[in-house]
């Protein structure tokens, strides 16, 4: 036994320790929420911090109002929350569209901001700022090719 290990033995026999709880800490989390928690400290909130970044990165628990879940919410949304099992989209009040798990380790509702790609966003402008934007580019990238081809 190394000296940053933990005597599980003695940590097992105290009263009242979640042991799905323990067992994560003991095997995913950090030097410092073991040792806490081996001194019978709960650490609820700095277990539930690693926890989550460590199975949702980018997760963030949500602590304001449940929020409701879109009826038609944009396509890249969608496909973003693809990547996690039982999430959908919802509109948060400050956020704006986030994706949302319920129930996360069995009470707690989880959300993460969407983020709309940035060649979306010319998809949704006028048709004028479009052509705009494409006429910029076509002058950068002249501007650029004049500047390499000149060498």
């Amino acid at each position: 036994m190394n000296e940053k290990s933990l005597d599980r033995f003695a940590v097992e026999s105290l009263s009242g320790i979640d042991s799905d709880k323990d067992t994560w800490i003991y095997t995913y989390g950090s030097a410092k929420l073991q040792q806490a928690r081996s001194f019978d400290y709960e650490c609820d909130e700095q277990y539930l911090k690693e926890r989550l970044q460590a199975e949702y990165p980018g997760f963030k628990i949500n602590h304001a109002s449940a929020v409701k879940k879109l009826d038609c919410p944009p396509i890249y949304a969608i496909q973003e929350s693809l990547k996690w099992n039982n999430a959908y989209i919802a509109q948060h009040s400050s956020k704006g569209e986030v994706i949302v798990i319920d129930y996360y380790l069995g009470k707690y509702q989880i959300i993460k901001k969407t983020y709309k790609l940035w060649y979306l966003s010319c998809l949704n402008s006028y048709a004028s700022d479009a052509a705009f934007n494409s006429m910029l580019l076509c002058i950068f990238i002249s501007f650029m090719l004049c500047i390499i081809l000149w060498r």
